[in-house]
């Protein structure tokens, strides 16, 4: 079908990444794609194109345009396998024509990808035998099941990907005489990057119950709701970062368990790149427990056992580090590790990145050694934190006091972050408010997160400080306004739509 795609295009392989990722749980569903950064399937022309003729949101456009993909694939079996596979029931009519029962039918839309397989193993006969009807003239052998879950189902991806990509240049063939619009079907609608980000930071499984308010001790509560999925500030801001466009890295490390493996998927699922990441065996991934009242207010107790990053590891990466365009450092990682990412970012005075750090979880010691400070670009904290930093006791009352102790040893920029809104204190003895936006959340953690990554990237697309500072405004309003539906960092769009109502 194709001459312009084949399964080694450069194309292909983020279109194959969407549908590994999203394959697990339910597969591949409108609400899972809303939710992600998939770009390299929602940004296809016709995924835009579907969604602006019928009004559709382009998440579900995109999975109604693959479910019309795979029943077109030119081999059965490749059908069966890319229907099951992605959960979307493509051939429950079909398949209950041709006599399959509904319990089965059930189970191949199943919330669990192994059930789904193992349907797909059980009756791999009868799934055939429905969709050819009458030309049924045998079905050719079934893998295996590691065959099936390895190069099978990779094959059909591969082969889905071709099939959309090539209908997607002739798409955009048919509808404009600018053959130049064929060179990047997948990225033409990304943000182009400027300068690449590196994070470095925790990662953890989180597990978060919503509670009225936290059990005392000795008691219990019944919790409202339960979630578990990949957290952490490290993995928060850098998530925050790929939504907002840019090429981005994290640096961290995960235990070589099924946890670490859960991180890892989802991080390319996000786009970001994980090649900086340190797979540890025989090390357990960290955890967090969270405890989170209705209104965004949260308690957390975290585990991180033995595993973090360890000096050789950040050696082993240090050009990365000295020639990122911005760094995004947190205090999740032990002080020894902080000082030598430090070191290394900024061991180039003429060329080096923007540092931006967050105090999230304060040392200890608290103290940030003058050395230290100096290397640091914009510190981004909450009041309370501060107080440990304060050389006064007057200080620890009052954050202006705070930010000249701290621009005195050598901080360029001092971000409090407060309740709503806040204040930038510059070296230079000035300030900048942080304007504040309606909402009834409180400033939290992925606020602050979702400020970094905007705050960043503002910078490095050359916005003047006062603009960069409401951008990073705009990510955190954004954050507030979503929270009750969506408690993640928002895409790109949602910034600049909520930057032009309170700013623009």
């Amino acid at each position: 079908m194709s001459d312009h795609f084949t399964s080694r295009s450069p194309e292909v392989a983020p279109l194959v990444s969407v549908f590994i990722a999203l394959r697990k749980n339910e597969g591949l569903t409108a609400q899972r794609l809303a939710i992600s950064r998939a770009q390299p399937l929602l940004h296809l022309p016709m995924v835009r194109d579907r969604a602006e003729r019928t009004g559709e949101d382009s998440a579900v456009a995109a999975v109604d345009l693959v479910r019309d993909h795979v029943r077109g694939l030119d081999n059965l079996t490749d059908r069966i396998i890319a229907d099951a596979a992605l959960g979307l029931g493509s051939f429950a009519d079909v398949y209950r024509s041709g006599g399959l029962p509904a319990n089965i039918l059930h189970k191949l839309e199943s919330g669990d990808l192994g059930v789904r397989r193992a349907v797909v193993l059980s009756y791999w006969v009868d799934l055939h035998q429905a969709l050819a009807g009458s030309d049924f003239a045998g079905a050719p052998e079934a893998p295996s099941d590691r065959s099936l879950r390895g190069r099978a189902e990779d094959e059909v991806f591969e082969r889905l990907a071709v099939q959309l990509l090539t209908a997607s240049h002739l798409h955009i063939s048919q509808r404009t005489s600018d053959l130049t619009a064929t060179a990047a079907v997948v990225s033409e609608a990304w943000p182009k990057p400027i300068g690449r980000v590196i994070v470095v930071g925790g990662v953890t499984i989180d597990h978060v119950w919503r509670v009225d308010r936290p059990p005392d001790l000795e008691t219990s509560r019944i919790a409202t709701g339960y979630s578990r999925a990949p957290g952490g500030k490290g993995l928060s801001q850098a998530v925050a970062v790929a939504r907002l466009g840019f090429d981005i890295a994290l640096l961290a490390a995960v235990g070589k368990d099924q946890e670490g493996q859960e991180i890892l998927d989802h991080l390319e699922l996000e786009g970001i790149d994980r090649s900086l990441i340190r797979a540890v065996p025989n090390a357990t991934t960290p955890a967090t427990g969270i405890f989170e009242r209705p209104l965004g207010e949260s308690a957390a107790a975290v585990w991180r056992g033995p595993l973090g990053l360890d000096s050789r590891h950040l050696d082993r990466h240090a050009k990365a580090l000295s020639s990122c365009a911005a760094l995004l450092l947190t205090f999740e990682v032990p002080l020894p590790i902080l000082h030598r990412t430090l070191d290394l970012a900024a061991g180039r005075p003429d060329e080096r990145p923007v540092i931006i750090v967050t105090p999230g979880q304060p040392y200890p010691d608290a103290e940030l050694p003058r050395d230290t400070l100096r290397q640091i670009d914009y510190l981004v904290a909450r009041p309370w934190e501060l107080e440990r930093y304060a050389r006064s006791a007057d200080a620890r009352y009052d954050p202006q006091l705070i930010s000249n102790e701290l621009l005195k040893q050598g901080l360029k920029a001092l971000c409090v972050l407060g309740t709503r809104g806040g204040t930038v204190y510059l070296s230079a003895g000035d300030s900048i408010d942080i304007p504040s936006t309606s909402s009834v959340i409180k400033e939290s953690s992925i606020t602050r997160d979702a400020f970094c990554a905007a705050l960043a990237t503002g910078l490095l697309e050359r916005r003047p400080l006062a603009d960069a500072v409401r951008w990073a405004a705009a990510a955190m309003a954004a954050v507030s306004a979503d929270y009750l539906k969506s408690p993640s960092p928002p895409l790109r769009a949602r910034v600049d739509a909520m930057y032009q109502k309170y700013f623009a």
